[in-house]
């Protein structure tokens, strides 16, 4: 009777896969149908037991299957497995009183004086049968719903450092949702400052409603000197970086300052009276990434370093090398990409040269277009990334005289030139958007027409945007020093020898002017963010964060200090934020915090589906082996 009221309680998620209990049919046909030894009709005691025989025949064969073992587990390992394939599941109760929901404060001030490492090693030892982990940030990030411990405890480990303010009220109210009435929530934090709403109001509420909640107070007075904000001008045609450090201790420090800008650095110095902030402004900053550091900071790291990015595109200035640029006469050939850039950036910001410069310090963007040995000179190699590593980018087009620059620098290796292609888009990109062509083989519409591109393999740590059909890079890049290398496959020459239709098109001049905003633009305040903004961007791409782990996404949530890299585009990210610099003020004492818990009489149940398809599967396992045990035994297994 207990077997049956088990079985009556197992539910079927794919119940057609029943069905497949007909395989038990063939198996117990092909049993009847074994061969079996002849009778013979001999005289004395057999002669009368003959009519019984023939009378309980059926009766005896099917003694003879349920007496063979082997036919008894085949049955059943189809059986079992039939049902595994529906899928079953047991509707068990869970009792919310059960439920624990360990609340982590993943604010900036943690990371001062191994505040979080604290967290982790506390959480571990506080858990319950069934656990949630939340981590209180900008807004609640549910890490785990519902875990055992061993899960639980995994997941605690891996809570990251985060450079942004913790709403500490929302995640308790999120945590009030999880845990349900009799549950409880346990907040892990350092209660130095926190966002949103007041948390012991929030505390009062869950209370109320049934969810124990309680206050773990980790960490000290630390302390710290930080920079706590910082914004850029431009003061007679240059960059000049204003930082504001404050010295949060009791008495006065001098502090050092460490500024890099590509291969150049400086250095200075700043006194800051106790609880003071003192300005200092670093001038004359170059396009680029910048990087200021503070030393004798104290513990809380995140706050020493402020990064600055200047678009390359900042300064307007663009070089275009290109052997048309010059006639024999000595007048200029007009080409498609120096009109493009001519409506596209101000008047006077693109110089045009027949030769390359031996010193690019003065430019942000080198584009190359038709160049030989004569305009490029005897070592462009050392001069181009010279420029490229100082943080400078360039845009190699399509031309025979890239061989001379070495396949080191450009993102593609050159094997020779090829004629007629077909391109396809590889990433999708704000780039490529610009670029016509068909999206399927059988469109009517020919968009664009390549007759010869450049044949090449891209090399390692290269990321290719578009291609040809002999997997040749038609656009690609990659990161070379504190700058960047493009590959444009489609060059703007015209008339008879033309390699492609692309300049003659409408959308020639808006690509150039979607590949300028895409290496950088020349908005300063889209590349210097505070950490806690969220970036949507045009499309879904690949993001580099500060900790080199990457994601795929149209959307971008700055929660760490450093430096974004999204394809070409750099995005600095600072902390500049006081409240959470101040790691040597305590504004809640968890001690004090008193408990308006009630508990509610009622027991709140809810049903939750287990999986006993595992079972099955090692029951079926089992029998297997028996029958290998059995075969084996009967030396029918050799």
């Amino acid at each position: 009777m207990i077997l049956l009221a088990a079985i009556s309680d197992i539910l079927f998620s794919s119940p057609l896969a029943l069905l497949a209990l007909a395989s038990i049919i063939p198996l117990i046909i092909l049993y009847l149908l074994r061969p079996r030894t002849i009778d013979l009709d001999i005289p004395s005691l057999l002669f009368f037991l003959k009519r019984e025989h023939q009378r309980n025949k059926l009766s005896l064969l099917l003694r003879k299957l349920i007496r063979d073992p082997l036919f008894i587990i085949q049955l059943l390992v189809l059986i079992l497995l039939s049902l595994a394939a529906a899928a079953p599941y047991i509707m068990e109760e869970k009792v919310s009183g059960q439920h624990t929901v360990i609340v982590i404060d993943n604010s900036a001030s943690m990371q001062a004086g191994g505040r979080l490492d604290e967290v982790k090693a506390m959480a571990a030892e506080r858990l319950s049968a069934v656990n949630s982990v939340v981590w209180a940030q900008n807004v609640p990030i549910l890490a785990l719903k519902e875990g055992d411990k061993t899960r639980t405890k995994e997941v605690i480990a891996l809570t990251p450092q985060r450079a942004i303010s913790a709403d500490i009220a929302a995640a308790i109210t999120y945590s009030q949702r999880l845990a349900g009435p009799g549950g409880t929530a346990i907040v892990f934090s350092d209660f130095a400052t926190w966002s949103g709403n007041d948390l012991l109001v929030a505390k009062g509420l869950a209370e109320k409603n049934g969810v124990r909640v309680e206050f773990v107070q980790v960490g000290g007075k630390s302390n710290n000197i930080g920079i706590v904000n910082g914004w850029l001008e431009v003061k007679d045609g240059a960059y000049n970086l204003n930082l504001a450090v404050k010295n949060f201790n009791d008495r006065k420090a001098t502090v050092s300052l460490d500024i890099r800008t590509g291969n150049e650095k400086r250095s200075g110095t700043l006194s800051i009276p106790a609880g003071s902030t003192r300005a200092y402004i670093v001038p004359n900053l170059k396009t680029g990434i910048t990087e200021i550091t503070i030393t004798g900071g104290g513990e809380l790291k995140i706050d020493d370093t402020a990064y600055v990015y200047i678009p390359v595109a900042a300064e307007g200035r663009v070089l275009l090398v290109d052997t048309r640029e010059q006639t024999v006469t000595g007048t200029r050939t007009r080409t498609p990409t120096m009109t493009a850039l001519e409506l596209l950036l101000p008047a006077g910001s693109v110089e045009y040269s027949s030769s390359l410069p031996p010193d690019l310090s003065g430019y942000g963007i080198v584009i190359l277009g038709m160049v030989d040995n004569n305009s490029l000179g005897p070592d462009p190699a050392a001069i181009l990334t010279g420029f490229v590593d100082s943080g400078g980018v360039m845009i190699a087009t399509a031309s025979p005289g890239l061989t001379l620059i070495g396949g080191s620098l450009l993102p593609i290796n050159i094997t020779g030139i090829s004629n007629e292609t077909d391109l396809k888009v590889v990433r999708e990109n704000p780039v490529t958007a610009g670029i016509p062509m068909k999206d399927k083989e059988d469109d009517p519409k020919v968009d664009l027409e390549v007759v010869r591109h450049i044949r090449g393999s891209a090399p390692e740590d290269v990321t290719v945007l578009m291609k040809a059909s002999d997997d040749s890079p038609m656009l690609s890049y990659c990161r070379q020093g504190e700058g960047t290398v493009v590959y444009l496959g489609l060059n703007d020459v015209t008339g008879d020898d033309a390699w492609s239709g692309f300049a003659a098109m409408p959308q020639f001049p808006i690509f150039w002017k979607q590949m300028i905003n895409w290496l950088g633009g020349t908005e300063r305040s889209e590349h210097n963010v505070r950490t806690g903004t969220v970036i949507r961007m045009p499309s879904t791409q690949t993001i580099t964060y500060p900790d080199g782990s990457t994601l795929t996404s149209p959307n971008l949530w700055v929660d760490q200090a450093g430096l974004y890299h999204i394809g070409p585009q750099v995005i600095a990210a600072n902390l500049y934020d006081a409240r959470e610099s101040d790691v040597n003020e305590i504004f809640l004492d968890a001690s004090t915090v008193t408990s308006r818990y009630i508990e509610r009489p009622e027991v709140v149940r809810e049903d939750v589906k287990k999986d006993i398809t595992p079972y099955l599967i090692w029951a079926v396992l089992g029998l297997i082996i028996l029958e290998l045990i059995i075969i084996k035994r009967r030396r029918e297994l050799s």
